[in-house]
């Protein structure tokens, strides 16, 4: 992993869905981790399904003054839901890693029976057609989750994706973060859906220069 370097984390996703959360255990994995952090975020309706968007930034060996960062300087780019990928993906840099759960969530005058599934291929596929494709890994997040027990382990499932392309931090310190977040069977249900996120991506390369 390069040190002396700042790395520009945004987390795209609709309220309810636990992007706020995703965001405060990157920042306690980063503290516990010895780095500098910092944490923003942007709120739509978050109580009702509205836009969440949260920007973290890890300095490692290097203080870290702001949270926030322009477009096209995320080095990762998490997205949680298809539809809010693609209004944030302008923040994605050109050598970017993009980390997108399949879920969709479209407002309720676009829900229309039977079109959903339809609308998300088409997304994902105008996304993956801007993204070089070396640099997208599509996650079936909530399917992993719910079948561990609960859907909202997403999050934690994407943070053991990021983890695994990033190499940001070590095991004992994200596992750590996530006991002390997380309590009783939402901590076993986050952690092992952490290590099926983090096993779900099947190569050792890391997308860190």
């Amino acid at each position: 992993m390069s040190k002396d370097k700042v790395f520009n984390i945004l987390i795209s996703s609709v309220g309810g869905q636990g992007g706020l959360t995703l965001s405060r255990v990157i920042a306690l994995s980063a503290v516990i981790s010895g780095y500098y952090v910092r944490t923003g975020e942007t709120l739509g309706m978050a109580q009702r399904f509205g836009s969440v968007v949260s920007y973290v930034r890890v300095g490692i060996g290097r203080e870290v003054y702001s949270p926030l960062f322009s477009f096209n300087e995320a080095h990762y780019v998490v997205c949680m839901e298809v539809l809010e990928c693609a209004r944030t993906l302008k923040y994605l840099r050109d050598d970017g890693v993009l980390i997108l759960d399949n879920t969709i969530k479209p407002p309720t005058s676009m829900s229309l029976a039977g079109k959903n599934s339809t609308l998300r291929e088409q997304v994902i596929k105008q996304i993956t057609n801007i993204v070089k494709p070396e640099n997208v890994i599509v996650v079936p997040a909530r399917d992993i989750a719910s079948s561990l027990g609960s859907s909202r382990g997403a999050n934690m499932v994407l943070l053991g994706v990021l983890n695994r392309v990033s190499g940001l931090f070590v095991k004992e310190k994200i596992e750590e973060a996530i006991s002390n977040f997380f309590k009783g069977r939402a901590k076993e249900l986050s952690l092992r859906a952490y290590e099926e996120g983090y096993r779900y991506v099947n190569h050792q390369q890391t997308h860190i220069t």
